[in-house]
Order: C-alpha cells, then structure tokens, then sequence
C-alpha cells in the first residue's frame, strides 16, 4: 500500500505536539499569574536602614539611621563620604539592612490566596496536562477513527442486504481512507460481477424464451404433419404425392429445428470467449481491417465508405472479436444494401462509437421492438435465423459495450456498436 502524505501517525504526532504545546502555554500563563498574586501578597520592599555608627579617638561614639529605597542608589552614595572628606579622627561604619516582608503579617484571607497560589502552580499544569490527554484522544477518535469506521460499518449492512447500488467515500486520504477507497473498488468489481451474472440470467431467460417462441412454430408443423398422416394413412386416403410432400414439409421443419440447436450451441460457446486486449492504432489499423472485411460485397458491387474521424491513438481492443462483429454487421448489411454501405467511426467520452448503415429498406418495426430476444430474423425460411445480430449483442456485451438498431431518415437500416475505452487505453500517438 502507497504510502499516504497524511498518515495516521503523522496526524497523531501532530495532535499530540499541539496538544503539549498549549498545555504547555496555559500552564506558563498559570505560574506566571500565579507568580504575580505572590508577589502582589509579599511584595519584595525596596527599602533599607542606612545605620551609621561614628567612634571618636576618645572612645566615644554616636549611631543614626535613615530609611531608603533601593531604586535610588544615588542618594546613599551621596551620604557617604569619600576619604577626603570624612574627618581622619573618626571611624565610621556604615550598615544596611533590607527590610523584608513577613507571611505573617497577612491576614488569613491572604494566607488562603498566598497558599492556593502556590497549589495552583502545581495542581493547574497537571489538570492542564490530564485535559489536554483526554481532549487530544477524543479529537483523533472522534475526527480520524469514528467516520470510516461508520462508513465501512455502513458498506458492511448494504453488502449484506446484497444491495451494491451505493458508494463508499473515503473521509480523507491516510491510512484508514485508503481502506474505504479500497472498499469502495472491491464494491465496483462487486457490482460489476453482479450485473454480469444478472446479465447473463437475463439473457439465458430471453434464450430460453426466444427459443421457446421460435420453436414452436417448426414444432407445430410437425404436431400437424404428424396428425394429419396418423388420421389418413390407416384409411388409404393418401396418395403416394401428397405423402412425399408431407414428408417433404417435415424434413423442412425438422432442419429447421436442427438449426436452431446449432444456434444456440453457437450462442453458448460464444459465452465461453475470453476477451484478449491488444493495441490497435486508430484509426489505420480499423480502417485495414473494414477494408479487408469489405472483399466480401465487392461480388456483389456494393462498395463500402469508411469514415474514421478522431486524432490518431491507440487503443487496446480484441481485435478478433472486432473483427468478427464487424462481419456479422457487413454480412448482414450486405443482404439487404442497395447500393452502398457507410462505416463511420468516433472516439467520445472514452468510448469508441462504430456506426454501420445502408440504403436498404432498414429494420421493420417488430425488429427494432424486439428487446427480449435473441433471434432478430423476419425471414419464414430456415436460411436466416437472425444469429448474426444476436453474436453481435453477446460479443459487444462481453467488452462492457452494446449494439443499437435503428433506421436513418431515408430507410435504410444503421447498426450502432458501442466500445468502451478505460482513460488507461487511450494513449495519443502524438
């Protein structure tokens, strides 16, 4: 797993540093403040007693004292004589006392205050400090721990329920919101298995409807024949013509039953093709391979026009499969063409659009209403059994695409394929 620039112990390791930096600050201000209510209570005087004591050279002596403030040192200086001045025949010593404040002579008010002070500058950067702890941790519970935790809580309940129709956003990007990423790709590739089982369930529903529905006609023509021949052969009444043509019109039905289980052993195979990615350079390499496909309607002299709009790149597709949807489509365009046949092709929004028209009579109504088959056919013979198209549904819906039908303005019949194109299979030639 990348490593994130907003990693869980990084997040920590700064919560923490800010948490002691202001447990820190407040506990500065405490003392500090504390400090001055000391201070405030017994203030240091600035005052002293200047004693002067002066013996004379009978043996008698005299003493004075005078009060002064410390902040005039000038003023003490001046009381005390140099050398030159003071008289030889005296002996003169100066003393200074500090005077200074005494806790007992507060009052019991200030005692309390002077002694909570002191209590205060010890008790208050540990209160600071346990606060700080618990603030710091339900922070980084609250803000970091709590909401992925919730979010994948949250996909845990839906993915039980089996509804994958949601999205788990990741809260941030450390540690914990790679998970929820992680989380929310393992829901898509959920998801996305999901909606191709279902997709196939759906599809071997409508297989097994179609089949039901086309096969009954063939199984109804054989019920009749048969009927008909155990009703009239015991009695003689059928002549040896009319017999070989009803065994005629049963052989007909029953290929026609023969072809529609080689058609649906063709279908299932195609279930079992795995998709086999290679470059293919845009747009040269599609318009080689629609010209190539293209020989088989230069015998009938329909030409094929091909159209290949989009700045050159190359993408990453099965070519085989391309190719062979690309002939299914021609092949069938081919039948029902006029004249000529447009391949026109774009890339938008990562996805590959290739558009197949002709200027035949186009698709019918019942066709193009058919949203739950698998046979698109009209014909009533057992030469087409509309599996060109179907193949062309089942390979387009392997790559994660789709086939839409459709007629343009003047009639003729446009098969639209749908590619998708990841942004990783894009890549310019440039």
């Amino acid at each position: 797993m990348k490593k994130s620039t907003n990693s869980i112990k990084k997040t920590f390791g700064t919560a923490v540093s800010l948490t002691m930096l202001a447990v820190f600050f407040c506990s500065a201000i405490t003392i500090y403040g504390c400090w001055r209510v000391q201070k405030y209570l017994l203030p240091d005087s600035k005052e002293v007693w200047l004693q002067t004591r002066t013996t004379y050279t009978d043996g008698s002596y005299s003493e004075s004292k005078q009060l002064f403030r410390l902040d005039t040192p000038t003023e003490i200086s001046k009381l005390i004589p140099t050398e030159n001045e003071s008289n030889q025949e005296e002996h003169v010593e100066y003393t200074v006392e500090m005077i200074k404040s005494s806790y007992s002579q507060l009052s019991p008010k200030q005692k309390i205050l002077y002694r909570g002070s002191q209590s205060a500058m010890i008790m208050f950067p540990v209160l600071y400090s346990a606060v700080g702890v618990i603030l710091c941790v339900w922070w980084f519970y609250c803000k970091k721990i709590v909401p992925p935790v919730e979010i994948l809580a949250d996909a845990v309940v839906h993915i039980q329920k089996n509804t994958l129709d949601f999205q788990v956003v990741s809260p941030s990007k450390d540690e914990l919101g790679q998970l929820c990423s992680m989380f929310e790709t393992m829901r898509q590739i959920l998801y996305e298995n999901n909606r191709q089982l279902w997709r196939t369930i759906e599809d071997q529903r409508i297989l097994q409807a179609s089949v039901a529905h086309d096969l009954r006609n063939p199984i109804t023509i054989l019920e009749g024949y048969i009927e008909y021949l155990q009703s009239n052969l015991p009695t003689g009444r059928l002549s040896g013509e009319k017999l070989d043509h009803t065994l005629s019109n049963m052989s007909v039905a029953a290929k026609r039953l023969e072809k529609y289980t080689d058609c649906i052993r063709n279908l299932n195979a195609l279930e079992e093709i795995e998709i086999k990615p290679s470059p293919l350079s845009y747009p040269n390499d599609l318009e080689k391979m629609i010209n190539g496909l293209s020989i088989m309607t230069r015998g009938k002299g329909i030409p094929v026009n091909t159209d290949c709009q989009g700045s050159p790149c190359t993408l990453s597709l099965d070519q085989i499969i391309l190719s062979r949807i690309l002939e299914n489509i021609l092949a069938n365009a081919m039948r029902y063409a006029k004249s000529t046949i447009q391949v026109s092709s774009h890339i938008k929004e990562n996805r590959l659009t290739i558009c197949i028209t002709d200027d035949g009579p186009g698709f019918s109504a019942n066709i193009l209403s058919k949203k739950a088959t698998m046979f698109y056919s009209e014909d009533p013979s057992s030469k087409h059994l509309g599996l060109g198209l179907a193949t062309v549904r089942i390979l387009c819906q392997k790559q994660g695409g789709q086939i839409l039908l459709s007629n343009i303005p003047s009639g003729g019949a446009c098969v639209r394929i749908l590619l998708p194109l990841p942004d990783s299979e894009i890549e310019s030639t440039f």
